[in-house]
């Protein structure tokens, strides 16, 4: 089977697309290889459409949705051995592999630094020392994040807690109160179930963390206190190991915020959660 490129589809199909989602066309195959680094939103703003127009033009073109669209783009525009991480080469030996990565992590992480909003994270750091519980969201590698800060909480006495499966994830959101807080990770800021998460626990009253990458994206709209972190210049950023790292750098803060606020009770708190696995420990 000849497997058709997104610019040739896209070509195809412009009769059959509505008014706006040949303006989102047009827009594509003026600005291609700029395009691939937007995420959803920013798309959206550039061309003057809605989020909800770029998802049923991706669709129109029979891709799944926006991510389907970009992995299928790239593939027009970058070789097969840059889709991992373009600063590497397909026969680089393993020092400069290991060099490259390092760098590249180290990068993001001082950009996040430079960047970063101190208030937000004060205020992120007041919401979970107030909260009756905290329930991270978050899918694939950002679910993963959400489970090392679930730990990492639990161990200074906060009520925290994440759930794997989409319609767990769905019914606790649902039951979210006042003063709790749900805390929604999403690299790429625009995953479905997670927003949904965030919509459930505003319409509940509960606050909302969103921690997201730079630029302006469906969840960071919604989030009541929003934290960014830099990304890779890389198409498939969620994919990066560097993506990871900044999210957990960015977990262990918000822990020894809140720790050192409460200092004695945090510390007390060690102590009996130590105790409580020291028997599991030789």
């Amino acid at each position: 089977m000849i497997e058709v490129s997104c610019m040739d589809m896209i070509h195809g199909k412009m009769n059959l697309l509505t008014n706006t989602e040949k303006k989102i066309a047009n827009y594509v195959l003026d600005n291609y290889e700029t395009v691939l680094n937007y995420n959803i939103t920013e798309l959206a703003e550039n061309v003057g459409v809605s989020d909800a127009s770029v998802v049923r033009f991706c669709k129109s073109l029979g891709y799944k949705g926006y991510q389907d669209f970009k992995i299928n783009a790239a593939k027009d525009v970058l070789p097969k051995g840059k889709h991992f991480n373009p600063s590497l080469e397909q026969y680089d030996d393993t020092k400069t592999i290991c060099e490259k990565i390092f760098s590249s992590a180290i990068a993001v992480l001082n950009r996040t630094l430079a960047s970063m909003d101190v208030v937000a994270v004060e205020e992120a750091a007041d919401m979970i020392r107030a909260a009756g519980k905290i329930v991270f969201f978050g899918s694939g590698g950002s679910l993963l994040v959400g489970k090392d800060a679930q730990h990492k909480f639990m161990k200074i006495g906060i009520r925290s807690y994440v759930y794997e499966d989409v319609d767990m994830q769905m019914m606790a959101s649902s039951l979210l109160e006042p003063n709790d807080v749900a805390f929604c990770i999403s690299h790429s800021g625009s995953n479905y179930n997670v927003l949904n998460c965030m919509k459930n626990a505003h319409e509940n009253g509960a606050s909302t963390i969103a921690l997201v990458s730079q630029g302006r994206t469906p969840i960071s709209k919604n989030g009541d206190v929003v934290l960014y972190t830099a990304s890779e210049e890389t198409i498939f950023r969620s994919e990066s190991a560097s993506t990871r790292i900044v999210q957990l750098a960015m977990i262990d803060t918000l822990v020894a915020i809140v720790a050192f606020k409460d200092y004695n009770e945090s510390y007390a708190a060690i102590q009996k959660t130590r105790k409580a696995t020291s028997e599991n420990k030789f």
